[in-house]
């Protein structure tokens, strides 16, 4: 429904907000052409993102943002390094996709990608740094509720983005209820719950972040979640 999408677009702009375009399947990472393969993440790009901003002329997006997984995959347990390289020809062929739209492209991350070791061509490197080599925005799903945990769980992949200028790095956190481990999220029976908690942690990780270059802010998940966390 592009003229809907169209009309949130421009609506947000009027209120001085900038967009991206969300979105995520594991499956995605399967090589193949077609629904839910590669070929279809990237054509969620290259055709149906090129009509949408065909027909803006305000309000348009500034990135394509996906939330592929592959760690879901029943794959990944027997075929991790595989699977792994299956992902980084996916954010390649995106960032490409993007780029030729004037769009960068966003990821989400898990903050442990870091311990993981993906050999490419006999070299052995870890994931978080294939990564951050090929997208613009590194999102890190770093989901726990106290300040020196997300500071920690975010350090490795600030410190290597740092060294690449522009690259740009941003800190998630979770808002949704019924989470397990309960700690990973605002939205808990503890101590650590609630807005006012959240908003002093994510004080905290800020000010403990700013002086990364590579330090773009903060993100919550998600907004019907967080529009009803507890006070």
């Amino acid at each position: 429904n592009q003229p809907a999408l169209i009309g949130f677009l421009e609506a947000a702009a009027a209120n001085g907000l900038k967009t991206e375009l969300l979105f995520g399947d594991a499956r995605w990472v399967l090589p193949g052409s077609g629904y839910p393969y590669q070929g279809y993440a990237v054509s969620l790009v290259s055709t149906y993102t090129a009509q949408l901003l065909s027909q803006m002329t305000t309000g348009k997006p500034v990135a394509v943002h996906f939330d592929v997984e592959p760690y879901s995959l029943k794959q990944w347990q027997v075929e991790q390094n595989t699977i792994a390289l299956d992902y980084l020809s996916l954010v390649t062929q995106l960032a490409t996709a993007a780029h030729s739209l004037a769009l960068t492209l966003s990821v989400d991350v898990p903050y442990w990608y870091s311990t993981i070791p993906v050999t490419q061509a006999s070299l052995t490197t870890p994931m978080n740094q294939l990564v951050l080599n090929i997208v613009d925005n590194y999102v890190i799903m770093d989901y726990w509720d106290t300040a020196p945990r997300v500071e920690r769980q975010a350090t490795t992949d600030l410190t290597y983005a740092n060294g690449i200028p522009g690259k740009q790095v941003v800190i998630g956190v979770l808002a949704t209820c019924n989470q397990a481990p309960a700690d990973t999220s605002f939205c808990n029976s503890g101590t650590h719950s609630g807005t006012a908690w959240m908003e002093q942690v994510l004080g905290q990780v800020r000010n403990a972040e700013a002086p990364n270059p590579s330090f773009a802010g903060l993100a919550i998940e998600d907004y019907a979640a967080f529009s009803t966390l507890a006070p």
